[in-house]
């Protein structure tokens, strides 16, 4: 799409290339003119200096009457000519010629050139954006009513880019980090979601809603489990809204499947009062989720047998062509999606790249959300991948197996992943 802004550049460019040419190529029509009028002006001369001497020849009766005007009228014949010489017109003639023929060789060079030498794309696009998404964001900065449709009409990837570019420009601004961390959420992007809304956290550590988005992204990163940050934050939260639902689903659940028991059954009830008083609902899905999960820790977890019994037991090897491609820092990633539902893992294991075959078990403890548990969904689709960049998304250049569909029935599967190709 050309905006004004490029069709104003892409004239300007065309009207200085032209500008160019014609520097060049008017010098060579003036020289030609230049060079006409001097033959003239040298034939007039030798004219008026034959004349000159017919005239002291009559008069020193070299020659007759007769003899002078008919010579006379002979050099006059002549110079008629030669000012009207098909000689010169055909010379004027490619002359012109040649010049509209250089002044199109310039302009046609000159393009091939840019082509060959200069042209990029990448650079055409991305000025592109930024000249059409810098408008939006600074209206987000001054805090401006912004129309939803003009939001939608975004490129996630290429909001983020122009965002970041703007933080360059702007380090301090904690509502550009936030919003930069939402749109990498949006793009499945959590590790760089993080870094992020720690900086949003540090320029204004009193803002709940940021404290909130980095805890729960920190939970969702570590299994669905707490950690010391994600601990800190939620208190933070929940010391000045005691009843602040979404903190003590993530504080409740994330300690119940740290193994953090007491924990859990500190906030746990609490989650259930306060989602009974929002919705009156004491059948639905999430109170029997949450006393299921009061259960279990009152009676201090779950019985290792019962927790066997269902699941899928992947196995993940590595062909050997590939083996040279792992480094240090890669990631593996197994998780399994359903076949046909929401596109986020049901269950996801992360670890390090260490050995191969390797062996993990996919279950509803490392579910991110209560009703999006494994055992929910009976047709789901296996995969693992090695990232080199440690993000859950793929990326180009990471290692992946191909996916294999499982249909559970409600007792242990096994599956096997061969990892063997570079996604492009």
């Amino acid at each position: 799409m050309i905006n004004e802004i490029s069709l104003v550049f892409m004239v300007s460019a065309v009207a200085f290339l032209l500008l160019i040419a014609v520097a060049f190529v008017w010098p060579l029509l003036r020289a030609e003119q230049q060079h006409s009028s001097s033959l003239l002006q040298l034939n007039i001369s030798v004219f008026k200096e034959r004349l000159q001497e017919l005239e002291q020849d009559y008069a020193q009766a070299k020659i007759d009457k007769e003899t002078f005007d008919a010579l006379k009228i002979e050099l006059e014949r002549q110079l008629l000519s030669l000012s009207d010489s098909e000689q010169i017109v055909s010379s004027k003639k490619i002359s012109k010629t040649s010049a509209v023929f250089l002044f199109l060789l310039i302009i046609i060079g000159a393009l091939i050139s840019y082509r060959i030498l200069a042209y990029q794309p990448t650079l055409w696009h991305w000025w592109q954006v930024k000249t059409q998404t810098e408008p939006l964001i600074d209206d987000l900065f001054a805090n401006k009513q912004v129309d939803s449709e003009r939001l939608a009409q975004q490129n996630l990837a290429d909001f983020a880019r122009v965002l970041q570019k703007k933080l360059q420009q702007q380090p301090n601004n904690t509502d550009g980090w936030y919003m930069l961390a939402m749109a990498y959420i949006q793009g499945e992007l959590p590790d760089l979601a993080l870094v992020a809304l720690e900086k949003a956290n540090r320029l204004d550590p009193t803002r709940d809603d940021i404290a909130l988005s980095y805890a729960q992204t920190l939970v969702f990163t570590e299994q669905g489990r707490l950690s010391a940050k994600s601990r800190e934050l939620l208190m933070q939260v929940l010391n000045k809204h005691p009843d602040h639902e979404g903190a003590l689903l993530l504080m409740g659940m994330g300690a119940f499947r740290s193994g953090d028991y007491a924990s859990a059954l500190a906030f746990l009830p609490r989650l259930k009062q306060v989602h009974l008083a929002r919705t009156g609902d004491n059948q639905g899905q999430a109170i029997a989720e949450i006393d299921k999960a009061i259960a279990i820790a009152q009676q201090g977890g779950e019985p290792q047998a019962t927790a066997n019994t269902s699941g899928i037991k992947v196995t993940v090897k590595l062909a050997k062509e590939l083996q040279n491609k792992l480094q240090a820092n890669d990631v593996l990633f197994v998780f399994a999606k359903a076949l046909s539902g929401p596109p986020m893992p049901l269950a996801v294991v992360r670890q390090r790249v260490d050995r191969f075959p390797m062996e993990v078990t996919l279950n509803d403890s490392q579910s991110m959300m209560p009703e999006l548990k494994l055992s929910k969904f009976e047709s789901v689709v296996v995969g693992a991948r090695i990232s080199k960049t440690g993000a859950p998304q793929g990326q180009s250049g990471d290692l992946e197996a191909v996916a294999v569909p499982v249909t559970q029935q409600g007792k242990l599967q096994q599956v096997e992943l061969h990892i063997n190709q570079v996604k492009p």
